[in-house]
């Protein structure tokens, strides 16, 4: 298989480059009419199917960012208006009248004022469907979430992906074809925020296999395939 590309792309483009040359004269090249058909009928399905991805991934990083975007609004808000509330029943003299209409416990309210710790312990594993699972330590108490951010080998910078209120996220937005990508995590609590967490880099093996980890100067995870 050495004659075909090691992407998902390249080996499409492959066949739809090279149907038309076989197609003028099968005969001449050991092929037959009906082979030179069937051919042609599957890649048209794989660029049928293959454009439904990446428009899939197109929708899905986009609607991410959006639910990133809503969350960290209603989180920013939502925290700050607990915090009012518990601050107005310390001073009213009659706390819990305070928190009973709120319907606030009071021994669940967020009280630390210390910047939040940025996660480690990363994990990585590279699911059946081509999608990257992280799975981290950290706190989820007080409010605790966390912003994953993304470079992907062709890119300069890192983008906000998506975020999590627990200890894990699926990234299923890879493109077909990618080396590697590398993320970092920052940790959110009310308006404080942790640096960034450790970078994990994940290089991707042939036609999205896996590959090895870890880059100079950046940690690496683990990686295993999903069950």
């Amino acid at each position: 298989m050495a004659e075909l590309p090691e992407t998902i792309l390249g080996q499409l483009e492959y066949f739809e480059q090279h149907i038309p040359v076989w197609a003028a004269d099968p005969a001449a090249i050991g092929l037959t009419a009906a082979q030179i058909a069937d051919i042609t009928t599957f890649t048209g399905a794989m660029r049928i199917s293959y454009n439904n991805a990446q428009a899939a991934r197109a929708d899905s990083k986009s609607k991410t960012v959006l639910q990133a975007d809503a969350l960290g609004s209603m989180l920013g808000l939502g925290t700050a208006l607990i915090a009012t509330i518990k601050a107005f029943a310390d001073a009213s003299g009659n706390g819990p009248a305070v928190f009973a209409a709120a319907q606030i416990d009071p021994d669940n309210i967020p009280a630390p004022t210390d910047p939040p710790v940025a996660a480690t312990g990363f994990v990585t594993t590279l699911a059946n469907s081509g999608a990257i699972e992280i799975g981290w330590k950290g706190t989820t108490a007080n409010g605790t979430y966390y912003t994953i951010h993304r470079r992907l080998d062709s890119e300069t910078d890192f983008a906000l992906i998506g975020n999590a209120s627990d200890r894990e996220f699926t990234d299923a937005t890879i493109p077909a074809g990618t080396p590697k990508a590398t993320y970092y995590l920052v940790t959110h609590r009310d308006a404080l925020e942790s640096g960034q967490s450790e970078h994990i880099t994940v290089n991707l093996g042939v036609s999205g296999g896996i590959g090895s980890l870890g880059d100079t100067g950046e940690a690496s995870g683990s990686m295993g395939l999903a069950a």
